[in-house]
């Protein structure tokens, strides 16, 4: 049986976190006397999450060097994914904040530090701080989760953020008002609309690629996909028999691909890097791959499977885990 090894960047796992956009071609080195292929693939980008609560999708967005709550909104507003338009995440049940909470810490970790915008203001001239207050989506401001002697009450805080605070042992972001005009390190962005597992595939087959580990979150209810690439002449992803693909550290037992409401399997077969070749697309679920042994330790994910003709392959690639 011919078994084909990707090497070390050779398996394109897409965490839900943001990463460096620079497209990269994929390399290609001919096949060792032993048999095996080493291919060198771009790892892709991120992708928003979704939250089958509301049905949402949503995103945290880092900036290098801060940024204003205006500005913030006007990058919001003017992101899509797919059929769902974007704005500054408007929080409305401590459900949904928790969810947020659990996917991307709110960008604050140290007690007092600001962390990511999102869709809450108020009016300037407002005499009691707890009042006036809106959302950028239009919704009802009957929930905050605000930090300890928040909001503060100075008449030009008048927009919020996740802040850094402590609870117990731990750092646990809460909300404070704060000058728009402030810089934070990011914001957190809403995604409206039909935003559905199926939504969700097709946002994933338009991924940027990227570089770095994946960063994933033991806590996340999300997918994380995992692309092989097909390379000319020596590999067809499409050959790939879905049923046989599992994702973990390499030990037993190992996630499967995840399977929709329908019970279909996860997969698709989108040209991911356009070179005219038809790649694979699976998504896993985080909380299989949390059974499956993930750990804050783990280092690497490997993927494993075989080709409808009976050829075995293998990927890994480096991750972060918190």
């Amino acid at each position: 049986m011919k078994h084909l090894r990707w090497s070390a960047a050779g398996l394109c796992i897409v965490a839900l976190a943001a990463c460096d956009s620079t497209p990269v071609e994929p390399d290609a080195t001919p096949g060792s006397p032993d048999g095996t292929l080493s291919v060198t693939a771009p790892v892709l980008g991120a992708v928003p999450v979704l939250n089958d609560v509301d049905g949402h999708l949503y995103d945290a967005v880092a900036e290098a060097g801060g940024i204003n709550w205006a500005d913030a909104r006007t990058a919001a507003e003017g992101m899509t994914s797919g059929a769902c338009q974007g704005y500054l995440a408007s929080i409305t049940t401590a459900e949904e904040n928790e969810f947020i909470l659990d996917e991307f810490g709110g960008g604050a970790p140290l007690l007092g530090a600001p962390g990511y915008w999102i869709g809450g203001f108020e009016n300037l001239g407002t005499a009691d701080p707890t009042e006036g207050l809106m959302w950028v989506s239009g919704e009802v401001f009957d929930y905050a989760d605000w930090a300890p002697a928040q909001p503060d009450g100075f008449l030009t805080q008048d927009a919020i953020r996740f802040v850094g605070t402590t609870a117990g042992f731990s750092s646990t972001p809460k909300w404070e008002d704060a000058e728009s005009t402030e810089l934070s390190p990011g914001y957190v962005v809403e995604f409206d609309g039909a935003c559905t597992d199926e939504a969700l595939l097709d946002i994933m087959l338009k991924l940027t690629q990227g570089e770095g580990p994946r960063n994933i979150n033991l806590k996340s209810q999300g997918k994380i996909a995992a692309a092989v690439l097909s390379v000319d002449g020596e590999f067809d992803a499409t050959t790939i028999d879905p049923t046989t693909v599992t994702l973990g550290d390499g030990a037993d037992f190992d996630a499967h691909v995840a399977g929709n409401p329908h019970g279909k399997l996860m997969v698709s077969w989108p040209d991911l890097n356009e070179d005219g070749l038809n790649d694979a697309l699976f998504h896993f679920n985080t909380q299989d791959l949390v059974a499956a042994g993930l750990t804050a330790e783990t280092t690497e994910l490997v993927l494993n499977g075989t080709t409808t003709d009976g050829v075995e392959f293998t990927g890994t690639d480096a991750v972060a885990v918190k």
